[in-house]
């Protein structure tokens, strides 16, 4: 079993599995699944209630069995067999989170974080259906979908980074004159203030979703991951999350 995210190759500039690289790596009769949900550590060690998402293709009965495996009276594991659609929500949902911190810093509302994540889970979807096949509409609404998304841009170390990166730029004039190397510098020093030698994963994958998507020529058909990354590296305006809301209906 595999608990991660989805890679980028930098050569051919695609998202690889994880699961799959293990996979490949351990021979040809190998099968990786991954776990994944919105699972706080520190809310599962508590105690408190959760769920998580099993996405496995082992067949029967093992599947089950697995799913069995982790199951818990306060961790409830459900079975799903689309291992790359869960994968991938698992990283994209940290690019997603940063807009909901720019969100935070702004001093908006639940009706505008409510959008984002709208928008947010629907970029999400074409993404893994624009790199992936056998994508399956129902793993959005898993909790390694839509329940991952609202917590980690509820709680999650990417929205608290991102919100002190949106404040810190709106009480210098929203960052007027920011280029990228005060942006790379701005979140470093967030980073090691903030989450005290944790990672922040929100970054990286911003930057490279936007590789994949320029050298698909698709970055247009995610407003609001192209604007993540303007303001996250570009020095867009922190207030002009709100024009990347929006949704493009192009596959």
């Amino acid at each position: 079993m595999h608990r991660s995210h989805a890679d980028f190759d930098k050569e051919t500039k695609m998202p690889v599995l994880i699961s799959q690289s293990i996979a490949d790596a351990m021979g040809p009769e190998f099968q990786c699944g991954v776990l994944m949900g919105a699972n706080v550590a520190s809310e599962v060690a508590a105690g408190d209630m959760c769920e998580s998402t099993l996405a496995s293709d082992f067949g029967p009965p093992v599947d089950e069995m697995t799913r069995e495996i982790f199951d818990y009276p306060t961790f409830r594991v459900q079975h799903v067999s689309d291992i790359a659609g869960a994968e991938v929500c698992g990283a994209l949902k940290n690019v997603i989170a940063l807009g909901a911190g720019f969100i935070d810093g702004l001093g908006y509302g639940g009706n505008t974080k409510a959008a984002l994540l709208r928008v947010g889970l629907r970029e999400m979807a074409k993404f893994c259906r624009m790199f992936f096949e056998g994508v399956k509409d129902d793993t959005f609404t898993q909790s390694c979908g839509m329940a991952d998304l609202i917590t980690t841009c509820y709680g999650g170390r990417n929205r608290r980074c991102a919100e002190a990166f949106a404040r810190e730029r709106i009480n210098s004039d929203d960052g007027l004159g920011f280029i990228g190397d005060d942006c790379e510098v701005l979140w470093k020093r967030i980073e090691d203030d903030v989450l005290k030698g944790q990672k922040l994963q929100g970054t990286l994958t911003a930057k490279e979703v936007h590789t994949v998507l320029v050298a698909r020529d698709g970055l247009d058909k995610f407003p609001l991951m192209k604007r993540i990354h303007e303001i996250s590296f570009e020095g867009k305006s922190i207030a002009s999350i709100v024009d990347g809301i929006v949704v493009d209906n192009r596959l």
